[in-house]
């Protein structure tokens, strides 16, 4: 009986097989495959560059056009094969997607911003949402439901698959380095491996499987058991677990009167989302006897949902009245309009088509990037208002010309001024900011290379390190950049560490005779220095090394607080990492030539016109004590 099992096994899986199911799939949809196969090939170039993200923009940008490519091209082959006239407009509409990925790859930078992300996930969003759709012409309402399963099920069964053929590839490649290739082996083809089949074996499994007749497999469909058991066992039972504690908030917010925080809006869209695709995997059984619960879920579900509706709202205009709208607030405030429209039309109308729920969404995702009305527009223009008010209010930005200010800035205006500054750098670029075009240039000019184009564009741009940013609000505007997670309490506090952590063997110590490694005030004790017959002495209250004899009287000194006010005065007061070199100091007194590497070290003040007071310091010391004469 079991070789007969392992013989029916061998012959689903035999080669024929799987050549003829590879040839009926790349014959269905040969522009699918195509572009999968050039997103694998882009993206093995760039694991074997050792560049991702980092120096090949364009291969990066080509890479995401490959992806959007693609799904772009699936959703239109499906919709063709359930056109009537797929023959005459099957040129046009490929054209369309053509040139479509043609302006896509044409407009996005090679450098990618924020916006240029949210772009991309838009259209991502847009052609996942057509999926779902897109195939279910059949007027036959749950139709729409068993082709949703149909995609849930062949992702799911593509994920499980891939995952299980990694996991054996993986294991065999890494006995074959072990056994023949120790020490001396290309590590980059794990990756590789993982590439070819999450970008080409993955797709390639996942449209095999999907549906390809024009007619309705109602009368051949049998719904999973699993998939039957996860929904009406555990998916609603979860669903009613997070509504009453939805519910219970919304009780909280009553009783207290506080504002819901922003995080609600997320849980409540997730938590809808979640139900909604619920209904929808479920929407099949709605009309067989024993189901019949489903409809009784789906009216109460949405009614639910109306209370929980107004504290989205009122927690989305709460963020937007403090803080503006950016990005992130106005897709959460268009996908709290949606919801409340589907809601609406759920409760009301009598026929209840759910696939108006990905249609309307992917519609969304496309018409909300561009136009007045569109993400980018609206939050540049309402983070730009909000500066402008700032500023004046400081009067930082009189008659359109920025003033650099002497005078104390409240905290929290730094804060959200830092916090504007950050969004235009990493969103739409500083030089959007028109104010501050002369601020800007000028600090650009009066960097180190005048005549260094990258160094003008990194500030411009700001992508590495973020020093830039603060040093506008710091030269530019008078008073330190405050971090996202600062607080009054925390902004008077300054870290800086060295860029690359410095080992003794780079470093030219032949000439020194000695080295001592300071943590703080963690060298309690004299430390004797053989050589020399002299005791040193760490002291921690003002920052200096101390050389004396056995009986403590002090030959010399090494004051360390002057080379710690020199890092900080050349940084500028801002935190974060410096070059090595100017962490490094070679020096010499009547008594020791030496040389300190400082490794970090931060300091605190009172306020922003204080000093700052090192609290903790690390280095290390190098010295040779000169010979007596």
């Amino acid at each position: 009986m079991s070789w007969r099992i392992i013989m029916e096994l061998l012959k689903r899986i035999s080669i024929r097989t799987i050549t003829g199911e590879f040839i009926r799939t790349v014959k269905r949809f040969p522009l699918p495959v195509s572009f999968s196969i050039l997103t694998c090939i882009l993206l093995i170039i760039e694991i074997e560059n050792y560049s991702f993200f980092d120096n090949s923009p364009i291969l990066v940008k080509s890479i995401f056009i490959s992806i959007l490519g693609f799904l772009f091209t699936l959703v239109s082959t499906l919709f063709l094969e359930r056109s009537d006239n797929r023959d005459r407009i099957k040129f046009i509409m490929q054209t369309i997607v053509l040139t479509l990925l043609a302006y896509l790859f044409i407009t996005l930078p090679a450098e990618f911003r924020e916006t240029d992300y949210i772009t991309f996930a838009s259209y991502l969003s847009a052609s996942v949402f057509s999926l779902m759709f897109v195939y279910t012409k059949n007027k036959d309402e749950s139709y729409f439901g068993i082709y949703n399963i149909t995609l849930f099920m062949r992702g799911f069964t593509s994920f499980v698959f891939s995952a299980i053929l990694f996991g054996g590839l993986a294991s065999s490649l890494f006995a074959v380095q072990q056994l023949f290739f120790a020490g001396n082996f290309h590590e980059e083809l794990y990756g590789d491996i993982w590439v070819i089949i999450i970008s080409f074996f993955a797709p390639v499994h996942f449209m095999s499987g999907l549906p390809d007749d024009r007619d309705s497999p109602n009368s051949n469909f049998l719904y999973p058991k699993a998939l039957r058991i996860l929904l009406q066992y555990i998916m609603t039972l979860l669903v009613s677990l997070y509504l009453i504690i939805l519910y219970s908030y919304t009780v909280k917010i009553i009783l207290t009167r506080i504002w819901p925080e922003g995080i609600v809006s997320y849980l409540i869209i997730s938590y809808s989302l979640v139900g909604i695709v619920t209904l929808i995997l479920l929407s099949p059984l709605k009309d067989s006897d024993e189901f019949k619960w489903i409809n009784s879920f789906s009216k109460y579900f949405f009614r639910a949902l109306l209370p929980l509706i107004i504290v989205l709202f009122m927690a989305v205009l709460e963020r937007i009245s403090e803080y503006g709208i950016t990005e992130k607030r106005y897709f959460i405030l268009m996908l709290s309009f949606w919801l409340s429209g589907i809601t609406l039309y759920m409760i009301f109308s009598k026929k209840r088509d759910l696939k108006l729920l990905p249609v309307t969404l992917s519609v969304l995702s496309v018409v909300s990037l561009y136009g007045p009305w569109g993400c980018f527009s609206v939050s540049k223009n309402s983070q730009l208002s909000i500066l402008e008010g700032l500023l004046s209010k400081n009067h930082i930005l009189v008659n359109s010309d920025i003033r650099k200010t002497d005078a104390s800035v409240p905290f929290e205006d730094r804060k959200s001024i830092s916090s504007i500054i950050s969004y235009f750098y990493d969103n739409h670029g500083i030089d959007k900011v028109e104010f501050l075009k002369k601020t800007y240039q000028q600090l650009a000019a009066e960097s180190k290379d005048k005549n260094d184009k990258d160094a003008q564009h990194n500030f411009y741009r700001d992508f590495d390190q973020a020093v830039s940013r603060k040093m506008l609000v710091k030269e530019g505007l008078g008073f330190d950049f405050v971090d996202e997670w600062q607080n009054e309490n925390t902004s008077n506090f300054l870290n800086i560490a060295v860029k690359y952590f410095h080992d003794p063997e780079i470093e030219d110590i032949s000439y020194y005779d000695s080295y001592i490694d300071c943590r703080d005030n963690l060298i309690k004790d004299r430390i004797l220095d053989k050589s020399s017959g002299l005791y040193l002495k760490y002291n921690a209250k003002d920052l200096s090394l101390v050389f004396e004899t056995e009986n403590k009287d002090s030959v010399t000194s090494v004051d360390l607080d002057k080379y710690v006010r020199k890092i900080i005065a050349e940084s500028n007061n801002i935190a974060g990492e410096a070059e090595p070199e100017k962490m490094k100091f070679i020096d010499s007194n009547d008594k020791l030539d030496y040389m300190i590497i400082f490794r970090n070290f931060s300091a605190t003040r009172e306020n922003e016109k204080d000093p700052y007071k090192i609290t903790a310091v690390y280095f290390g010391f190098y010295y040779k004590v000169k010979p007596s004469d």
